[in-house]
């Protein structure tokens, strides 16, 4: 809790203070008084600040992140932040929260609502395929997408321009499906493994990222997997399969072919 009230608190700050006034990727711009993120008097002395910022995040605590769980933290690092004087007194700081669901249809129209009450960032969603959906098109609504999720490797991709997929798409932290991917391979390398079966559930583990996470980490790990040509590989969903199935689908799928053998002499 600490740590994240401390990331929040250091991304508030930063926000609070942009360094740079930029149109975004579109190229015909809407115009938005609304963005404007403070109010000045005719001395050219500021009157008030808000910061606008949308929390994209489903109403359900079973996630690991959800609103319930979020906005007390947002909430700890503002009074934090204003605590050390980060934060000056006059800059109002605006949460609105939208249910994302998790699920990609609702929360591109959250976003899409939080626009048009002129947020200046997005903060969530987390759910991978909510990500995705909001990712794309926040580059061309000028806020960018701050998240904590993003685990597939399709988030860990170059995003410098507008032409990059997820541009103004900023992933915090520092673990991805990628680095899974890689830590497993570093493990084959470690015993000079050259073969290996992937067995998951494509459901599994949905309240880190949502449908399909556990099929979307394996999705990552063959990504790199193939960039090895020395490595062999095989795949299989347990979805549909019962606990008590499972003897004989390690009998079928991984057998001898992916087996070791081993000799005990005495």
């Amino acid at each position: 809790m600490g740590s994240m009230m401390r990331q929040y608190s250091l991304l508030l700050l930063i926000l609070a203070y942009p360094p740079i006034s930029w149109s975004g990727c579109r190229e015909a711009q809407l115009p938005r008084d609304c963005e404007t993120l403070c109010n000045f008097d005719q001395q050219g002395q500021v009157i008030n600040c808000e910061l606008r910022a949308a929390v994209l995040l489903p109403a359900d605590s079973r996630y690991e992140i959800s609103l319930f769980k979020v906005l007390p933290v947002l909430d700890m690092a503002v009074y934090a932040a204003r605590s050390l004087k980060l934060l000056p007194h006059w800059l109002k700081l605006t949460f609105l929260a939208q249910d994302d669901g998790c699920d990609a249809t609702y929360a591109q129209i959250g976003a899409i609502d939080s626009y048009s009450k002129c947020v200046h960032v997005f903060f969530g969603p987390t759910c991978d395929y909510c990500v995705a959906s909001v990712g794309r098109i926040t580059k061309f609504l000028n806020a960018p997408l701050i998240t904590t999720g993003g685990f597939t490797f399709d988030f860990t991709k170059k995003k410098k321009t507008c032409q990059d997929e997820y541009f103004m798409t900023i992933r915090m932290g520092n673990l991805a499906f990628r680095d899974i991917a890689l830590f497993l391979i570093d493990i084959l390398d470690e015993y000079a493994w050259k073969k290996i079966h992937l067995l998951y559930d494509t459901n599994g583990q949905a309240k880190v990222a949502g449908r399909h996470t556990c099929q979307l980490m394996m999705k990552s790990i063959v990504e790199y997997i193939k960039k090895r040509r020395d490595l062999e590989y095989g795949t299989f969903d347990l979805d549909a399969t019962k606990i008590s199935e499972y003897p004989q689908i390690l009998k079928e799928h991984v057998g001898t072919s992916y087996a070791v053998s081993w000799i005990k002499t005495s």
